[in-house]
């Protein structure tokens, strides 16, 4: 691997600091590598957005900017087509420059539909010199910086959801609509009112931090929140 010592230096980093800031860490990472801005994004959900929380920058710029350039058509169709990769790839610039040799290269990470952005002011020939030294070395520094942001994140989730779990009720509902009925089925069903059902659903939006119902079908049932259904006899 290239800047032997560097990488080691950053593998310490994230292997024995007790609280790591990624965005620091990403500084280092620029800084030893000579690249331009290094992005982190972690946890991309299939169709949604990605989310300001899940972005971490070595210009440490605010997120929920980055997040809405990201969310740009041009950029997110690329990151979305990058995930469910194994390789480095290049990317197209999403925003318009000056300099012609502005080039951004992705890193997917295992795991958790995960990866790094690097930007880079290189020729051709020059992109490909770098990556023959260090693509070895950003896939291998991602992948744990992945792994630390995971732990850290799944720590945080459930004490999250510890500290504000789902009502049965609100479980329930979103058990009927995981299985594809409407608010005022699941309102019959239940035996409640639509509006109900409406505040039900809102409050475990709030509660898994998505801002839609299909987010929220999907987080519960990775969490294991979702309880049996049994369907009403009819009369």
């Amino acid at each position: 691997m290239g800047l032997s010592g560097t990488y080691f230096d950053l593998l310490e980093l994230l292997e024995r600091q007790e609280t790591l800031d990624p965005g620091d860490f990403l500084s280092r990472l620029q800084s030893a590598y000579r690249t331009g801005r290094i992005t982190y994004l972690g946890g991309l959900i299939a169709s949604a957005r990605l989310r300001p929380h899940n972005i971490h920058d070595s210009h440490q710029r605010n997120s929920l900017h980055l997040a809405r350039s990201l969310n740009r058509k041009a950029a997110f169709e690329q990151i979305a087509s990058l995930l469910p990769g194994l390789q480095p790839v290049e990317l197209k610039a999403w925003q318009r420059s000056v300099n012609r040799d502005h080039r951004i290269v992705g890193y997917p990470l295992p795991g958790r539909q995960s990866c790094l952005l690097v930007e880079l002011n290189a020729t051709a020939e020059g992109l490909a010199a770098w990556r023959r030294a260090h693509d070895r070395d950003m896939l291998s520094l991602g992948t744990l910086l992945n792994a630390r942001l995971a732990r850290a994140s799944t720590d945080a989730q459930l004490e999250a959801a510890r500290a504000r779990p789902l009502t049965r009720r609100e479980r329930e509902t979103l058990a009927w609509i995981a299985a594809g009925k409407s608010y005022w089925e699941t309102a019959v069903i239940l035996g409640i009112s639509e509006r109900t059902i409406r505040h039900f659903m809102a409050n475990a939006r709030q509660k898994l931090d998505v801002v839609n119902n299909a987010q929220a079908v999907a987080e519960a049932v990775w969490r294991g929140l979702i309880p049996r259904l049994v369907e009403p006899e009819s009369p």
